[in-house]
């Protein structure tokens, strides 16, 4: 949503930024387990990229997807504390988060981190809305595909070091070395999040490892290496005079083999991991109440085949997931074990064919899931060019999510229907709208299930840089019903806003504000706030000797100190400033 920098005054070739079939913007990788471009992709689909990551001065992939409209995250604590997740509404255990392909979801109940995924390991990021099951599984509300840094293939050695301060102690300090040497590439980056809390008994500790190797072993083929590890030491708040704390632990890995025997056909196998050890504890008064810890370890292969033929793109493959969990709670001196374990396997195929300027893409997939039942997701997408920088789009699809690694009931159930319009027809002006239905069904643990409707609109807008400035917005309505009572789903936002303005003058500096609203739609009786908070981040660039950049930035969050939470127990930060470098080199 943010914008970019560019002339002061746009000219006939600065429109190539927000053009759709110029092959200026890189194909969108989710939405089909292949890359297309924007004239291919039926579904609603938001991208951020690392120079937009860049001007947030963002701290962890939360921090990125307060930018994105349709994307709604309770930004309540400390960075680097836990932030529940919504795509158009849906619950964040129905939002897959993927980095490099790995799912970070856990298997406890499908909840992502996405607190602990460090912003400065990410090149792009990706947001399919809506079922997205038909390619990638359990993914009811969406996917969101983070894509890491590659290795710099221009330099033996590059990189970054960069440091902050903020209130409470707020730091966070990374480096990073990327380049190629003996024909293999590389990227590796650490760090550390340290704050003593912006509220009570909200302290953070995250560090992180990360890496990532590739090989060329020909000019057709490559292997890639790839692991993160990250350690997230956190309070979660006070609740009724209670404590909460959590630990958890986490290791993704993964190794890529991919060939290109010919120019049409693409081949592409994988092996991965996701394992993680975790505790969560409340206390009051130094006596621990009640405490839970997990063990959680995945292990994935994937095998994909790519046909680009002159009127289809297919992707075909199939996933495998051997999923074991051990959870053991103890309430004061009662102990509750809980152990799982499934075997996965998924087989899609998805087509993209074209004729003129109609495109038109079926996307099939079978789930032996091991616990949640055999499921069956089929979807299909049409896209038609009205110009070449204008496209309708449509898409249907039947979508699920597992809930936990349990019995069957805990499987929902979506079916999804969106119909979209972009351009960038309109002088200095890109623009995309969507209006979506998502019919949900088998929802809670417990009988009778409930079936919700949410139906709704989304708008999003940038123009090009006038004077060096330029302005981004976005507009999401909800309408969230439960099909038996007829009544307003509560805790889902009936409305959100999010508006950037942008200033970016090379020879002076850059300045980004962002506003960000959300209407939560609290339980009646309950105390919440509405407002709508500013962040300001400024930077300042200069050459600081041959081939060493130095940025100097500084952030004031939430500006004029306004609330917005959904109850007590989840009041957001007052207004709160940090400032750092960064040195490039």
């Amino acid at each position: 949503m943010v914008g970019f920098g560019c002339p002061a005054w746009a000219n006939e070739e600065d429109f190539r930024s927000i053009e759709l079939f110029t092959g200026d913007q890189p194909d969108v990788v989710s939405s089909g387990r292949s890359p297309r471009p924007a004239s291919l992709t039926a579904e609603n689909v938001s991208v951020i990229t690392a120079a937009e990551i860049a001007a947030l001065n963002a701290h962890t992939l939360t921090d990125i997807l307060l930018a994105i409209p349709g994307v709604q995250t309770i930004q309540n604590r400390t960075p680097g504390t836990v932030a529940p997740l919504m795509i158009q509404g849906s619950k964040w255990n129905h939002v897959l988060v993927l980095v490099d392909n790995v799912p970070i979801n856990n298997l406890s109940d499908d909840v992502p981190d996405i607190s602990s995924i460090p912003a400065q390991i990410i090149e792009r990021v990706e947001v399919v809305k809506g079922a997205a099951s038909s390619s990638w599984g359990s993914a009811l509300g969406g996917v969101i595909n983070v894509i890491t840094k590659l290795p710099n293939t221009d330099r033996p050695v590059s990189g970054e070091v960069s440091a902050s301060v903020g209130r409470s102690s707020t730091n966070d300090d990374r480096g990073e070395l990327a380049g190629t040497a003996w024909n293999v590439g590389y990227y590796v980056s650490g760090g550390r999040l340290h704050s003593e809390g912006l509220l009570p008994n909200n302290h953070v500790d995250l560090d992180h490892v990360y890496g990532k190797f590739r090989h060329e072993l020909s000019s057709r083929t490559s292997l890639t290496l790839s692991s993160l590890y990250t350690n997230n030491t956190s309070g979660q708040g006070v609740f009724s005079g209670i404590n909460a704390d959590q630990e958890i632990r986490q290791l993704l890995a993964s190794a890529t083999l991919e060939s290109r025997p010919s120019d049409r056909l693409s081949l592409e196998g994988s092996v991965k991991t996701r394992m993680m050890n975790g505790q969560v504890w409340a206390d009051s008064g130094g006596t621990v109440l009640q405490r839970s810890e997990s063990d959680e370890t995945s292990i994935f292969g994937c095998l994909n085949a790519g046909w680009r033929g002159d009127q289809n793109r297919i992707s075909a493959g199939v996933d495998f997931e051997d999923a074991k969990v051990h959870v053991q709670v103890q309430r004061r001196a009662n102990l509750i074990p809980f152990d799982r374990q499934a075997e996965r396997v998924g087989v899609y195929f998805n087509d993209a064919f074209t004729v003129g300027r109609l495109a038109l893409i079926p996307s099939v997939r079978y789930d032996h899931t091991g616990t949640g039942g055999e499921l069956f997701s089929p979807s299909f997408g049409v896209t038609y060019a009205l110009s070449d920088n204008s496209v309708l789009r449509g898409y249907t699809g039947r979508g699920y999510s597992i809930n936990t690694l349990g019995s069957n009931d805990n499987t929902e159930k979506v079916w999804t229907s969106q119909v979209g319009f972009e351009t960038g027809e309109i002088p200095y002006l890109w623009l995309k709208t969507t209006l979506f239905r998502n019919d949900t069904w088998n929802i809670g643990y417990a009988a009778p299930k409930a079936q919700q409707l949410k139906q709704g609109v989304e708008i999003e807008f940038k123009t090009l840089p006038v004077f060096h400035s330029s302005l981004s917005a976005g507009y999401t309505f909800i309408d969230s019903r439960d099909d038996q009572t007829h009544q307003r789903v509560p805790e889902v936002p009936h409305r959100s806003v999010k508006v950037g303005i942008t200033y970016d003058n090379p020879s002076y500096f850059r300045a980004l504000l962002i506003g960000n609203y959300v209407d939560w739609n609290a339980n009646a009786g309950e105390l919440s706030a509405d407002d709508m908070l500013w962040d300001l981040h400024v930077g300042r660039s200069f050459a600081a000797g041959e081939g060493v950049d130095i940025e100097l930035f500084f952030s004031i969050h939430n500006i004029f100190n306004g609330k917005q939470f959904t109850t007590l127990s989840q009041v957001n930060p007052g207004r709160w400033a940090e400032a750092g470098f960064r040195c490039r080199f």
